[in-house]
């Protein structure tokens, strides 16, 4: 019997290529698996920064598409609005750029409405001048319904 040494080699590399192609395929399912895993375990989806301040909690979300429950945290002065430079940025095209104010003075904190085309409620009324606000009060800009909880500061 004899054998091609040539169609022998030829038929052991193809063979070797076929199981090499399967090794990185597996290999790369692996790490993409890894990744995922990695990143699944850093991060939760409600979950933000804690502020001493307080921070605001999304309690309805109108057509936003942010989560109810999100949490904002505050600063001592916070904008909220569409603009991408605003402190809490929502994307509701009821909002307007920059739609108000949230800011802590002596330890109280104050909202006010700037200038909005569609007005910012506290507690279901409207917002006309830099007006006192409490934790657990709603505060309503646009479509989206923000609840204020205290921190530690």
């Amino acid at each position: 019997m004899f054998f091609d040494i040539a169609s022998i080699s030829i038929g052991v590399i193809l063979l070797l290529l076929r199981v090499a192609v399967v090794f990185l395929l597996y290999f790369f399912l692996w790490q993409v698996i890894q990744v995922i895993k990695r990143d699944l375990s850093q991060t939760s989806p409600l979950s933000s920064p804690v502020s001493p301040y307080g921070q605001l909690v999304v309690t309805r979300s109108g057509q936003s598409g942010i989560a109810v429950g999100k949490v904002f945290p505050l600063n001592v002065v916070t904008v909220i609005g569409r603009n991408p430079n605003c402190d809490i940025v929502l994307n509701d095209s009821f909002l307007s750029s920059e739609h108000a104010r949230l800011e802590r003075r002596n330890g109280v904190w104050w909202l006010e409405d700037l200038n909005s085309t569609n007005g910012t409620f506290l507690n279901g009324f409207e917002v006309s001048g830099p007006t006192e606000v409490h934790p657990g009060d709603a505060i309503q800009v646009g479509r989206v319904e923000l609840r204020l909880e205290q921190g530690m500061g």
